[in-house]
């Protein structure tokens, strides 16, 4: 597999309106695609009234969900974990023994410190309760309403706990769906081989939330070998993944991230290498990130940070590829849609990159940075 799309990570629901409707308009002429997560927001609900032609592949929002449901909870002594047969439905661990039993990612989440002394995420039985199965029933429910309008959907996973996650995926077929499944990072890799073998689209996550490239590729290697091997014709979505170094390592089906987004509401933009061989661009090595803000970050000038350290040569380049992309250097310094406008084109121009496309077997041996 190769990348087809580069998903723009809520795209109609993020910005301001007139950004929103520029998003409407670029998606209706097919010039990109969106992952959207707000599945609840009214919002999304009048977009998708109002626009039947429309398209989006349909997030379940399970890291907010996540977030919401679970406390950071002051554990003292002991904790409580994964459920089992005890009379409490749970089994006690010392805080240490529970810290050892936390992948690096879940440490990252879920973990602060207060007065030095660190506080962990305990028990996922908020899956079990009334307000988290009503949240699911209204997601099935919205999936079933705007079938036409969200082909792709994934499953509300439990992050961090397979098993949770499996019996949320079980639940929505019950109910005639077929959500695609979310293998995470840290996760044992059985649930991998489990999606594989019975789904011909599944995701895998993991890569945001402080986890770094290297730690990644060290869990995500076996996991594609053995796609590879047993069904390399499997489509993987990578959530939050639009990195070049997985892309071009990985046979992603599809990416997504808010990558574009961010960039732009920091004033910054996301401009392609030049190639003195080919002279011209070179899409296939990950972005130059220009500041264009109003105000520069090395002196108190109204210049974009770009024009004063970069040499003449490099600012002529890149002021050639904004009238490429038809932006007005001028409003970029002032102007959020005019830097969402340049992002987006640069996500246009990458995907019609041939080396994106290329179909490579995965050979876990491959050179990494």
């Amino acid at each position: 597999m190769s990348t087809e799309f580069i998903h723009r990570a809520n795209f109609l629901t993020s910005g301001r309106k007139d950004i929103k409707v520029m998003n409407l308009g670029i998606l209706k002429e097919g010039r990109a695609t969106t992952l959207e997560t707000f599945w609840k927001s009214r919002e999304l609900t009048k977009l998708l009234e109002a626009n039947p032609t429309i398209q989006i592949f349909l997030d379940s929002g399970a890291h907010s969900l996540l977030n919401a449901q679970v406390g950071l909870i002051n554990t003292g002594s002991t904790v409580k974990t994964e459920k089992t047969a005890d009379e409490d439905g749970c089994v006690t661990f010392t805080g240490t023994e529970f810290q050892d039993r936390l992948t690096p990612n879940q440490k990252i989440h879920y973990s602060k410190c207060t007065s030095g002394a660190p506080q962990f995420l305990a028990d996922f039985s908020f899956n079990d309760k009334a307000d988290v199965r009503q949240y699911l029933d209204n997601y099935v429910e919205f999936i079933k309403k705007y079938a036409v309008q969200c082909p792709l959907y994934v499953n509300l996973d439990i992050i961090y706990n397979a098993d949770e996650s499996w019996k949320n995926q079980m639940y929505m077929e019950s109910k005639g769906l077929r959500p695609i499944p979310v293998y995470h990072f840290g996760e044992d890799i059985r649930h991998w081989k489990r999606m594989v073998d019975e789904y011909d689209y599944i995701g895998i996550g993991g890569v945001a939330g402080g986890v770094t490239l290297n730690q990644f590729v060290n869990f995500a290697d076996p996991a594609f070998e053995y796609l590879w091997q047993k069904k390399p014709d499997c489509k993987v979505h990578g959530f939050a993944v639009t990195s070049h170094q997985l892309m071009t390592r990985y046979p992603f089906w599809s990416v997504d991230s808010t990558t574009w987004l961010k960039h732009a509401a920091y004033g910054n933009i996301m401009a392609p290498h030049w190639s003195e061989e080919k002279e011209d661009f070179n899409y296939f090595q990950p972005p130059v990130i220009y500041s264009v803000s109003d105000v520069s970050l090395v002196k108190a000038t109204k210049n974009p940070h770009y024009t004063l350290s970069c040499p003449p040569a490099e600012v002529a380049r890149v002021n050639e590829y904004f009238r490429r992309a038809n932006v007005d250097p001028e409003k970029l310094k002032i102007d959020m849609l005019e830097r969402f406008r340049v992002n987006i084109y640069y996500y246009e121009e990458l995907l019609k990159c041939p080396q994106l496309h290329e179909r490579k077997p995965f050979h876990r041996t491959r050179s990494f940075f």
